[in-house]
């Protein structure tokens, strides 16, 4: 089953959430956090496997595989070792996870682009992942604050502080992708239906001239949408979050997180549909 974007969205997203789950220290947070987090992405990665092409579909599996190992150990509070199997699946899973997908997916990735636009377009594709998993990981690190699970208010504020530098990184790239990329906002050249018509005397032959005409491109209504929710949206959310955070333990943006995640899985889906 191909669900493009939605198997590429979740793939990048799940797999850079490990990555912010793994950079967390075991000795002060309980493996009963990275246990339950291991298992969130088990199930992520098995919805990643159910709507990618075939070709692929073993990879996804594969990681689900080394976080349920990762699970394995932090059940019987063996920390070091889970955290070892999570870094693996949160490694290999950002790189060639992301990669596979993208070689069996043209429409993602089309073949024949610039060095400048291939670094665009996997910039966009890795920052908005990350701020989705950025955000999710956010807010269950709130969750885990209630349960006393280790996790501190400075670590809370430490990480809803890298959201609003993230969530500007991905709109200065999709404002260079709308700028470079092919097929947005580049002058396009038309042809009229009328041309003359020259005959050169005593032969068959005619020249025909044609005027060719330049215009200018012009952003489509979801162009537009996706430009108000990566340069103006998401970043506000970002620092409305990050202002909820530093405020007050008791003040807590739960709710703008979750809003932060829904908002870019929806940017995400209209990016990757217009290949930015």
């Amino acid at each position: 089953m191909d669900a493009y974007p939605l198997n590429l969205i979740l793939a990048v997203a799940t797999a850079s959430a490990s990555i912010f789950i793994g950079f967390l220290p075991t000795k002060t947070i309980s493996s009963t956090f990275f246990a339950r987090e291991s298992a969130k992405f088990i199930l992520a990665w098995v919805l990643v496997a159910l709507s990618s092409p075939s070709q692929v579909v073993h990879y996804p599996l594969i990681f689900a595989f080394l976080c349920f190992a990762a699970w394995w150990h932090f059940r019987r509070d063996n920390a070091f070792t889970g955290k070892m199997w999570l870094s693996m699946a949160s490694g290999l899973s950002i790189s060639i996870g992301v990669m596979f997908i993208l070689a069996v997916t043209p429409r993602a990735y089309p073949p024949g682009l610039s060095p400048l636009s291939e670094g665009l377009l996997l910039a966009s594709i890795y920052l908005g992942g990350a701020v989705i998993g950025l955000a999710y990981v956010c807010f269950t690190f709130i969750q885990g604050a209630k349960s006393s699970s280790g996790v501190t208010q400075s670590l809370i504020q430490r990480y809803v502080g890298l959201l609003p530098y993230l969530t500007l990184a991905r709109a200065a790239v999709i404002l260079g992708t709308f700028f470079l990329f092919p097929g947005h906002y580049e002058s396009k050249i038309t042809y009229p239906n009328t041309s003359d018509t020259v005959a050169i005397p005593y032969t068959s032959i005619e020249l025909k001239s044609t005027v060719a005409y330049v215009t200018e491109g012009h952003f489509s209504l979801t162009d537009l949408i996706v430009l108000c929710l990566t340069v103006f949206i998401l970043p506000v959310l970002a620092l409305l979050a990050q202002n909820q955070t530093s405020l007050s333990s008791r003040v807590q943006p739960t709710r703008t997180l979750i809003a932060i995640v829904l908002v870019g899985f929806l940017t995400e889906i209209l990016a990757r549909y217009l290949v930015l």
